[in-house]
């Protein structure tokens, strides 16, 4: 009779307030994220975040929310000109990943936030700490692709590292050597060239990965291939304002490459 009664209260509680099971991780937690993806995939990424952040208030180890928070803070991160935006943003970034990490270290997507994160870092970092950071990128890479080898944003984050470190300039090396005393990581641009090609071989509609290609193609001075993954670039559906601002690179870029071929 006991357990009947207490059932019953339970349920009228719920039904009396259900904003009860948000802060129980029930549905609540279950539409707070949903709510929280849909703004993630707008590009609304501060609006993202506080709902994020929010769900984690309640449910610290919800492994999905803390590696889009990661995301977020990278993206917004990224719209700052100064260093001490970013910095607090990439930062925020890192945080989260580390704890996604925490969680589960094995699949895919932290490993990916995490290398992402650090890579974002290594914008506003010290010679010492990006050489450093340089060998941790590829660790956390190579976990994710281990794990999901059709991730699209780990090849094309992959293609940017090779990039990197195929152009590694004197000072670069040298701090290396002198100041991490790390092996020097080693790639080439037809390596930055067949990973970003990959990336999107796995996700056609992403302009970045596009624009990022054609800039290693020109580069490396394969002017008509460039031309081409340019021409593709502009021939995807434009869906966000990120995408409006990359369409606007890509014709710029495409200007410049067809001046030097004339």
């Amino acid at each position: 009779m006991r357990k009947t009664f207490r059932l019953v209260f339970l349920l009228m509680t719920l039904i009396s307030f259900p904003n009860l099971a948000a802060f129980s991780g029930g549905l609540g937690s279950e539409k707070l994220l949903w709510e929280a993806n849909q703004l993630f995939r707008e590009y609304k990424d501060a609006e993202a975040l506080e709902k994020y952040e929010l769900l984690l208030a309640s449910s610290p180890e919800q492994l999905e929310a803390l590696t889009k928070a990661s995301i977020v803070c990278g993206r917004i991160g990224s719209r700052f000109t100064d260093d001490t935006h970013k910095g607090i943003y990439y930062h925020k970034a890192y945080t989260f990943a580390q704890k996604a990490r925490a969680v589960d270290s094995l699949s895919a997507e932290p490993n990916y936030v995490m290398a992402l994160s650090l890579s974002n870092l290594g914008q506003i970092a010290s010679l010492k700490d990006r050489m450093v950071q340089l060998n941790q990128i590829k660790y956390f890479l190579d976990n994710a692709l281990a794990q999901d080898a059709r991730h699209a944003g780990a090849w094309h984050l992959l293609g940017r590292w090779a990039y990197k470190v195929a152009n590694l300039t004197f000072a670069e090396k040298s701090a290396n050597r002198l100041l991490t005393h790390l092996p020097l990581p080693t790639s080439t641009n037809q390596q930055a060239i067949q990973a970003i090609t990959k990336a999107i071989e796995l996700d056609p509609g992403n302009l970045l990965y596009y624009y990022d290609l054609a800039r290693v193609q020109r580069e490396s001075d394969l002017k008509s291939e460039c031309v081409e993954t340019l021409q593709r670039a502009l021939d995807q559906k434009l869906v966000t304002t990120e995408d409006l601002e990359l369409s606007r690179r890509c014709k710029i870029l495409l200007q410049e490459v067809l001046k030097v071929r004339v």
